[in-house]
């Protein structure tokens, strides 16, 4: 038995562990959540198990038509993006440094008392780099009074209280194609194929290398998109600008998506220093 070989009974076994009625395969259509999908339908032959999407308006068209493919059921956002944009705001730096952000202004904002938990992520005195503390380019905006309305929940609102509106109305938990290798926040996160709640990450421990020898050895597709980026999030979003993947994703996506993001995140590019109007004449 070969390491691909191994990992997929492994991958079975873990299955064993959950009953397939109770569960749903979160599915995006990108390159991790339909591993799964290939797995459950392919690999176990599986069809209690709903596969259900969620579609925001920002994918790659790619992404987008794969999964209204293969999905049973798909779910749409509780709000629209120009509701999040004037209520709470829009992402820029990180999802942990626009959290401590926008819970920094929400405690102004009320009169609360700052906590020392919170000082200490934001102030950050003792000048120790820290993913889980504000950086210095991100603590200079937010005291130059310029910042704009920043927050994390855009993908809340877009895709996780759709998943966790349908999960209590129809009693399911979701099968997630994570993985710990993807950033410093799920490796700190995901720590076994089960959270506190239940939910599903069998994947959670599968490297790169053992999923590209699966794909290649039964034939699995890899979208083209995967040639040019290396995630597929919704396109244009900030938090892909450290790793080059926001200008990628805007010469990739549909000219209509280009217009609508380069308008919705515009004050977020202009403060990651996204120099976007020179390369879209925009």
């Amino acid at each position: 038995m070969d390491a691909t070989e191994f990992y997929l009974e492994d991958l079975k076994s873990k299955f064993m562990k959950i009953n397939p009625s109770d569960y749903y395969l979160s599915y995006s259509g990108g390159r991790d959540s339909h591993f799964l999908f290939w797995f459950i339908k392919e690999y176990l032959h599986d069809d209690k198990i709903e596969i259900v999407g969620i579609n925001t308006g920002l994918e790659f068209k790619e992404i987008s038509d794969r999964m209204k493919n293969n999905s049973d059921r798909i779910l749409r956002p509780t709000k629209t993006y120009a509701e999040i944009k004037e209520v709470y705001g829009i992402p820029c730096f990180s999802k942990m440094q626009d959290e401590l952000i926008y819970r920094y202004r929400k405690h102004i904002a009320e009169n609360k008392e700052i906590s020392p938990y919170l000082k200490e992520r934001i102030y950050n005195d003792d000048g120790k780099v820290s993913y889980f503390r504000l950086n210095s380019v991100a603590r200079e905006a937010l005291f130059s009074g310029k910042l704009h309305k920043v927050s994390h929940l855009c993908c809340k609102y877009m895709k996780k209280y759709p998943a966790r509106n349908y999960e209590k109305e129809f009693t399911k938990k979701p099968i997630i194609g994570m993985m710990q290798s993807e950033s410093v926040q799920r490796k700190a996160g995901i720590k076994s194929c089960f959270n506190k709640n239940g939910y599903f990450y069998p994947i959670f421990d599968l490297s790169n290398e053992i999923q590209s020898k699966i794909e290649e050895k039964y034939g699995i597709e890899v979208p083209d998109i995967y040639r040019y980026v290396s995630q597929t999030g919704c396109v244009g979003c900030p938090y892909g600008i450290t790793y080059g993947q926001t200008i990628k994703g805007l010469s990739l996506c549909t000219p209509q998506q280009r217009k609508f993001v380069l308008d919705y995140f515009k004050e977020s590019y202009e403060v990651r220093g996204l120099f976007y109007q020179y390369k879209f004449n925009f």
